[in-house]
């Protein structure tokens, strides 16, 4: 039955950290054991009323039909208001295209750009799904890797500029960082936009973590670096900062002239987002200040509580991240992540992400989200620690 279908897909493997969710989904259906999920990048608070009752105004208003495929004019430019507040810069609602989800900008992006053996620089932990976009185009992956230091997460910024060369189609970068918690700094932002610009390439910045920093209220971007000719495309979304994973909703930013052509990709793949959740998005963003204040100030207290116990564990090494909701630390003698992860749920019922998800420097670390409440992170501390504080 499988044999005439697309090799590429049938020989293309889950990531690391579905495998281990599955496992620990299977071993609580079979043992009847709670297993207590911290493997998503997904916070526990329901999207505030102030999003849905728009999205329900619309749905009663009958905006339940096909829409513009880059997404409706009053979101485009809402989205514009929001970046230009956001960043100080100066951008148009045609610089916005409005995807479904920011997953989808990134597949989008790859059909855009990327062909056969088109070289892709990326640094590395990063989050798998970039990383299976490019090799589902067959692209070659280049990959510069974030080291743990004893002051932090840091990039060997030198090596990066060296990986790329005019032999290089684009490259990635995830800042802040899924899953270390990294953050690229404005004057290495400027660097780096000034060597693609002479190279040549396109420079693809996943900024979807922007509003969840702890020490500013916004990570520098990409943005406010670049100029309007600079091959630069921004990836962003509704779900980490407005508490709306499950809504599928984000968006681009990019130079004007790719607007029609990203529009015939949202037309073969979904046709567009349904208008009664762009209405959501729009009340968003007109009230985003108050929204991701207090989100920053709810995580900033659930970072604090882990890691307060984390640190003081002995078979951990880690470091408190600046940004994003990710404990992402180091185990003693752990060779095996996704079988450490596994063993875990095994002897105490919490789900990890494994380290080598994210690539194999990566290997030898667990990720942890921390967007949850006090008595989660309690409840899932006290049953880790036997287990990594010996």
């Amino acid at each position: 039955m499988l044999k005439n279908l697309n090799k590429e897909i049938l020989s293309f493997k889950e990531t690391e950290i579905m495998e281990v969710a599955n496992f620990g989904r299977n071993y609580q259906l079979q043992t009847g054991e709670k297993v207590y999920p911290a493997w998503f990048g997904e916070g526990d608070t329901p999207t505030d009323p102030i999003i849905y009752n728009e999205t329900i105004n619309a749905l009663i208003q009958g905006k339940t039909f096909y829409t513009i495929q880059n997404g409706i004019p009053n979101l485009r430019l809402e989205i514009s208001k929001y970046m230009n507040d956001v960043f100080g810069i100066n951008t148009k609602p045609e610089n916005h295209s409005v995807m479904t989800g920011g997953m989808m900008g990134l597949r989008l992006i790859c059909d855009l750009i990327i062909s056969e053996n088109d070289e892709v620089v990326m640094t590395s932990p990063v989050w798998p799904n970039i990383r299976s976009s490019v090799l589902l185009k067959k692209g070659m992956i280049k990959e510069v890797s974030i080291k743990l230091d004893e002051k932090g997460w840091d990039l060997d910024f030198t090596a990066l500029i060296d990986a790329i060369t005019p032999s290089t189609k684009m490259v990635f970068i995830n800042s802040p960082s899924n899953p270390t918690g990294w953050v690229i700094t404005k004057e290495q932002q400027r660097m780096l936009i000034e060597h693609t610009r002479e190279i040549g390439c396109w420079l693809i910045a996943d900024e979807v973590y922007h509003q969840i920093i702890f020490t500013g209220t916004v990570a520098p971007s990409f943005l406010a670096v670049s100029l309007p000719s600079d091959r630069l495309i921004v990836i962003n979304s509704a779900s980490k900062s407005f508490n709306m994973t499950g809504w599928r909703i984000g968006w681009l930013t990019h130079p004007e002239e790719l607007s029609e052509h990203i529009a015939k990709l949202v037309q073969i793949t979904t046709t567009g987002v349904p208008e009664f959740l762009q209405n959501g998005l729009i009340s968003a963003l007109q009230n985003y200040k108050s929204i991701t204040n207090d989100l920053r100030l709810n995580l900033k207290k659930s970072r604090d509580l882990m890691f307060s116990r984390l640190t003081k564990w002995s078979e951990v090494e880690c470091i408190i991240p600046q940004a994003a909701f990710y404990a992402f630390f180091k185990v003693k003698n752990m060779k095996d992540s996704k079988e450490f992860a596994k063993k875990l749920i095994r002897e105490t019922n919490v789900g990890v992400a494994p380290g080598v998800a994210f690539g194999q420097s990566g290997e030898g670390h667990l990720r942890l989200c921390f967007a949850a409440n006090e008595s989660f992170i309690n409840k899932i501390m006290d049953k880790l620690e036997p287990a990594l504080n010996k």
